[in-house]
């Protein structure tokens, strides 16, 4: 059956509020969302017109409002995260202040974790649940509301929840991102966290396979999923024509199958296809080895980025991170043996915590030889078996969603179970001063920004850091 074209404009809402309290404000990237150059990708292969309107490069309303009279998109997709509601919320005001008819639709991880609620306070028509390439065809092509798995809509005065959608088992099918519909020159990553713009967001598997319980995973699941290495180096050709001079990672963990991940470094040799790559969203310390490493370091990667968490075994189990600290040490050894910069993800404030643990997890990051380290205070994101926990404790403080960004002191959130939140927010701000005000890192940072020619944007970044 033949559909007519319809005009799409996907927004990106503006996401300077979630990073607004982070010590590290200076290292927050700006790069082209993938999630909707994904979806933008599905809609032009049905030969429908896209736009991508993304919030974080205007400085007004004004503009919105003139791409909207000017496209008159008969859909508006917005994504979202949590603290980002009520963005959505005003985006849809917008919207549907300029045409009433124009179908709101909403996704992401809020609207997969809450569609009944996100419908409500976001004001959206339909909220897609988990994974949208194959829901959002359904939509725009005009299927029965009733018989389109993995959304829930607005029916009259009632919001129904239909069954939800399997998750796309051979991601080969998929399209390639439309990273075509984005303005490249007006994307900068900070060279703290990148080497050389613009950078592209590339994925080759969606899925963890793990059950750490600070972790949502109602988009793409605990099924692991993949893109087949001829596909993913496809993608590194792809995103290298379009004009992008670096890559970052965007799965959950790149490596949760070994010789897959051998495989595609092996390709990328063999094709002779060389591009500055790192995997920012974090590998896990128990799914790498020397060789692995050695092969990533060929094809062009310079940093790994490790998920350690904590430097208490009893923590860790905690959390069902599934590691250990010498699992830890050994992959910060690989890694540095195969010359490759070495980048540690830590939170602080888990259950369990303790002054004393607090330390330890201070002392085990210095221990390691780290380029980067990053910490967090624990933020019980909702629908997390951590949310849920302190839920049923009634220790969770509020509801109003802006407040969990990932990078603000959460007293606001939640109660911690048997730490004030002075103390630790004293811990957070002393692994900061701890890790990156001494000797021995300043040297090897100086050393390290001079050989890559990031030595001013380093110092200006460090500027820019709370440190107290």
């Amino acid at each position: 059956m033949k559909h007519s074209s319809k005009n799409i404009l996907l927004v990106n809402p503006p996401f300077e509020k979630i990073y607004e309290k982070m010590s590290m404000k200076g290292v927050a990237p700006l790069t082209p969302p993938l999630g909707l150059a994904c979806i933008a990708g599905s809609l032009l292969r049905n030969n429908h017109k896209v736009e991508i309107f993304d919030f974080n490069l205007h400085e007004s309303s004004e503009e919105f409002i003139n791409k909207l009279k000017e496209f008159q998109p008969d859909f508006v997709g917005i994504t979202f995260v949590t603290p980002l509601i009520k963005e959505a919320e005003r985006i849809s005001k917008i919207v549907k202040k300029i045409n009433q008819n124009t179908i709101l639709i909403g996704g992401g991880p809020h609207c997969s974790s809450f569609p009944e609620s996100s419908i409500k306070e976001a004001l959206l028509d339909i909220a897609v649940m988990g994974e949208g390439e194959f829901s959002i065809i359904d939509i725009v092509n005009g299927k029965n509301l009733e018989k389109i798995k993995g959304i829930a809509y607005k029916k009259k005065n009632k919001i129904c929840i239909n069954q939800r959608r399997e998750p796309i088992q051979n991601l080969d099918v998929l399209p390639f991102p439309a990273y075509e519909l984005y303005d490249l020159k007006k994307y900068k990553t900070p060279l703290a966290i990148a080497r050389k713009n613009p950078v592209a967001w590339v994925e080759t598997s969606r899925g963890c396979i793990y059950g750490c319980i600070y972790c949502n995973k109602s988009v793409f699941g605990r099924n692991f999923r993949v893109k087949s290495p001829e596909r993913v180096i496809k993608e590194f050709i792809k995103v290298r024509e379009m004009g992008f001079n670096e890559i970052h990672i965007a799965d959950d963990s790149f490596s949760t199958d070994i010789k897959r991940a051998k495989k595609i470094c092996d390709l990328l040799i063999k094709n002779n296809i060389r591009i500055l790559w790192s995997t920012i969203t974090g590998i896990r310390v128990n799914q790498v080895d020397l060789e692995l490493l050695i092969k990533m370091k060929k094809t062009g990667c310079y940093r790994v980025y490790f998920g350690i968490e904590s430097g208490n075994q009893g923590i860790l189990n905690n959390i069902r991170k599934g590691i250990t600290l010498e699992q830890v040490r050994n992959a910060v050894k690989w890694s540095k043996e195969a010359g490759l910069e070495v980048a540690g993800y830590f939170m602080i404030g888990l259950p369990g915590e303790t002054e004393k643990t607090m330390q330890q997890t201070i002392d085990f990051a210095k221990s390691l030889d780290l380029d980067l380290a990053k910490m967090s205070i624990t933020i019980p994101l909702p629908a997390t078996e951590m949310f849920n926990e302190l839920k049923i404790k009634n220790l969770i403080k509020t509801y109003d969603w802006e407040k969990f960004k990932f990078y603000s002191a959460p007293s606001t959130i939640y109660n911690h179970e048997n730490l004030d939140w002075k103390i630790i927010e004293k811990y957070y701000k002393k692994f900061y001063r701890t890790l990156y005000i001494n000797p021995s890192f300043i040297l090897k940072r100086i050393k390290s920004s001079i050989k890559n020619k990031t030595f001013f944007e380093d110092v200006k970044t460090a500027l820019s850091i709370k440190w107290i």
